[in-house]
């Protein structure tokens, strides 16, 4: 009789102790799963933000990406910091991403472009001593070298100073950067404004 009543104790604490583990583990649960769907919900947030956005602007968005986590700190600040969104690229043209920097209340700081224009032919790129892309590609047998220019209405990409591709540009932007890579010539534009028109 003596031997079964620290026995009924011990059974009775460990059954107390999976209780508490389980009540503990159950709590967990509910939090990590509640912080998921806050998560999840505040990053639907500012896919809407942006999405409005970009309907003001009258463009059409094929897939929206917002970056910086976590979502709810940004979405408590109305702040979306950084969104690629792709477009449908017209002809001639094999992608087409907009880049909105820091969209707050509907307002961006800056508007940047990234559109990748198709190679004349098939091509090689030329890269850097560290690696990156150059402006340089071998076309055929030769090597080509790319460049862009842009004005109010349009950006013109050349290929050896001849005219191989155009963009149309809703407002003036500047030429940043023009890289020839794996998927085409990419060049990166600046738009004058913040405001996508």
């Amino acid at each position: 009789m003596s031997d079964t009543i620290p026995m009924i104790r011990e059974g009775h604490l460990m059954k107390k102790t999976l209780i508490a583990l389980a009540v503990c583990c159950s709590l967990i649960t509910v939090a990590v799963v509640g912080i998921v769907a806050a998560e999840l919900h505040a990053k639907a947030e500012l896919e809407s933000q942006v999405t409005a956005y970009l309907d003001e602007c009258g463009i059409e968005a094929s897939s929206i990406e917002v970056h910086g986590r976590p979502y709810l700190i940004y979405a408590a600040q109305n702040r979306a910091d950084l969104t690629y969104v792709d477009t449908t690229p017209a002809a001639g043209i094999n992608k087409d991403q907009l880049l909105i920097h820091r969209l707050i209340d509907g307002s961006a700081d800056r508007l940047t472009r990234f559109i990748t224009f198709d190679y004349p032919s098939a091509a090689t790129p030329i890269k850097n001593a560290d690696g990156s892309f150059s402006d340089s590609a071998t076309v055929g047998a030769a090597p080509m070298t790319f460049s862009a220019e842009a004005d109010d209405a349009h950006l013109r990409m050349f290929a050896d100073g001849r005219q191989a591709g155009e963009a149309d540009l809703p407002q003036h932007a500047a030429v940043r950067d023009v890289s020839a890579t794996d998927d085409g010539v990419v060049v990166e534009v600046e738009y004058a404004s913040s405001s996508c028109r």
